[in-house]
């Protein structure tokens, strides 16, 4: 995968702005999570699909996120198969222990900003943080959660210009 340096920010450093890029590969097949950005507390992601998305109804209990929409269109269901739409230029915010599922229903590739933060009474280490209704720990990127193999477009990339 092709991936831009990621601002980080280390929990014994003198706090001070850091610059990032949202440059990331278009996608031929499945999908790519990028790293943008990241501090103790909070981490900033960019995430395109081709197609597919995140198939598997799963909450996180280790953090709050959201998905900001930056090109193309998705759809998020939660536990119950409701759906809701999310046009560019808008967002879905997921609170820890909120199940859902994401899809990509664009002609194109997805692009999503996804911003995390860290929430107070986390799981304890060692136990799952990406979980399914029943309990089970369900990875991202694993054939169950209906991942494909990631393929690139060769030199093409959203934000290209971020550098």
């Amino acid at each position: 995968m092709s991936e831009t340096a990621a601002a980080r920010v280390q929990g014994n450093e003198t706090p001070k702005a850091k610059l990032f890029s949202l440059k990331t590969p278009y996608m031929q097949q499945g999908r790519v999570t990028q790293l943008v950005a990241e501090t103790p507390n909070m981490w900033i992601h960019t995430k395109i699909n081709a197609q597919g998305g995140e198939n598997e109804i799963h909450t996180h209990l280790d953090e709050d996120h959201s998905f900001i929409v930056l090109e193309g269109e998705m759809s998020v269901f939660d536990e119950k198969g409701n759906e809701m739409r999310v046009k560019p230029y808008q967002g879905v915010l997921l609170p820890k222990g909120a199940y859902y599922r994401y899809l990509n229903t664009g002609a194109g590739n997805l692009v999503v900003l996804r911003i995390g933060a860290g929430v107070r009474n986390k799981p304890k280490a060692g136990a799952a943080m990406r979980v399914r209704p029943d309990g089970r720990e369900i990875l991202g990127g694993s054939v169950e959660n209906k991942s494909l193999p990631p393929i690139e477009m060769p030199g093409r990339f959203f934000a290209e210009s971020a550098g």
